[in-house]
Order: structure tokens, then C-alpha cells, then sequence
């Protein structure tokens, strides 16, 4: 049946083998986001990094590696940096960070206000997006507090000028009040459950004519 990732990331970073499923990964995004530029232009992709993996010395360069093996431009693939874990080789990660950002790659720090020390890698890191958690956008129009969290946290990406993502809108209402914010981008149920990628075409060639 159907796994969830929260069943097996983390016991594959704990154990160090997050590696052999993040490449994999990044290597049919890639191809898939290729293909898909072939269809329509101006389409990215966005890949979770581990944090837990931001540490291993040559990882900027294995990365670079894989989209340029498919003529891919890094700048239309984000890597997504979950907070599951604090930083561990604070150098190396960052100097990873850069070289990425510096070879074109997007940067996104993932599940915003959940993780470890989020404002201390928006201050270190060259993120250039920021996801709201959907543990305050889903419902956010019921709640106001995770409300003043979702356009607070909407305010700040602006001031430090990077793109902000709310992640988990499942409710017209939870869409108003993150457009009404300014938010530049949304993710959740209520605009496409997941899909294969050919049903991902067929719903972009329905939704964009």
C-alpha cells in the first residue's frame, strides 16, 4: 500500500542512508522537469534536501552533476531544506549552500516555524524561498493566531526578499486569506491532489489552455 514519507525519512537519516534516496530523487525530478520544459516553458521543480545531508563535502558539486547529465538549467530546480534536524557541520552546510545558490539552484527552507533555529539559517543561509507549514495554513481563516502567523511570516519573506509559499491550502478560505497576505505561491489539496507526471501535464494543459 501506500507509505508516507514520515514512515521512512527518518530512520533513513538516522542511520546515514538518506543519500541513495535523495539522488535518485533529484535525478528523476530533473528528468521530469526537462520533459516538461519541453511542453510548456518556465516550469521548476523543487527537490527535498535533508539537512542531514548538507554536511557531506562534495554533495554542490554531485547535484550539479545530476542536472547537468540531463541538460537540465539548475536554476529551475529547488532544494527544498528540511528542518529535521539541527545543523551539524555548520561550515560545510553552508559553504554547500552557497556553491548551490552560486551555480543557479533555488533555495527553499521547508516547513517554516516547525524546525530547528529557523530565523538563524534565514540569517546565515541564501534562501531564496520560504514555505509556511501547513500546520498554519491549513484552516488559517478559522484560526487567528496561526492567521497573524501565516502574514507575519508572509511580511518577513518580503522584507528579506525571498519568495514566500504557503503550503497546505485545502479551503478557498485558506487561499483568500493567503492571497489577501501577498503570499507569492500556494501548495496544498485544494488546487491538485499529488499526480503522476502524466497526469501532471494533462492537468497543466487543462489548467493553463
Amino acid at each position: 500500500g501506500l507509505i508516507g514519507p514520515n514512515a521512512f525519512v527518518p530512520p533513513l537519516e538516522q542511520a546515514g542512508e538518506i543519500g541513495e534516496l535523495t539522488f535518485l530523487m533529484l535525478k528523476q525530478a530533473a528528468l521530469a522537469c526537462r520533459h516538461w520544459g519541453q511542453q510548456r516553458s518556465g516550469i521548476s521543480v523543487s527537490v527535498n534536501i535533508s539537512l542531514t545531508s548538507l554536511g557531506a563535502p562534495a554533495l554542490a558539486d554531485q547535484i550539479a552533476a545530476i542536472t547537468s547529465s540531463v541538460d537540465l538549467d539548475p536554476n529551475k530546480m529547488i532544494l527544498e531544506v528540511t528542518e529535521t534536524a539541527a545543523i551539524g557541520n555548520v561550515g560545510a552546510t553552508l559553504e554547500n549552500l552557497v556553491r548551490l545558490r552560486m551555480r543557479g539552484f533555488g533555495l527553499s527552507i521547508d516547513d517554516y516555524g516547525t524546525g530547528f533555529a529557523s530565523l538563524q539559517q534565514l540569517q546565515l543561509a541564501p534562501f531564496t524561498e520560504l514555505k509556511i507549514d501547513k500546520s498554519f495554513v491549513t484552516n488559517c481563516a478559522e484560526n487567528p493566531s496561526s492567521r497573524t502567523i501565516v502574514e507575519s511570516s508572509v511580511q518577513m519573506a518580503r522584507q528579506l526578499g525571498v519568495r514566500s509559499v504557503g503550503e497546505g491550502v485545502e479551503t478557498q478560505a485558506d487561499w483568500n486569506i493567503l492571497r489577501d497576505a501577498g503570499c507569492d505561491m500556494a501548495q496544498g489539496f485544494f488546487i491538485a491532489r499529488p499526480m503522476t507526471e502524466v497526469q501532471f501535464l494533462t492537468f497543466l494543459t487543462r489548467e493553463t489552455g
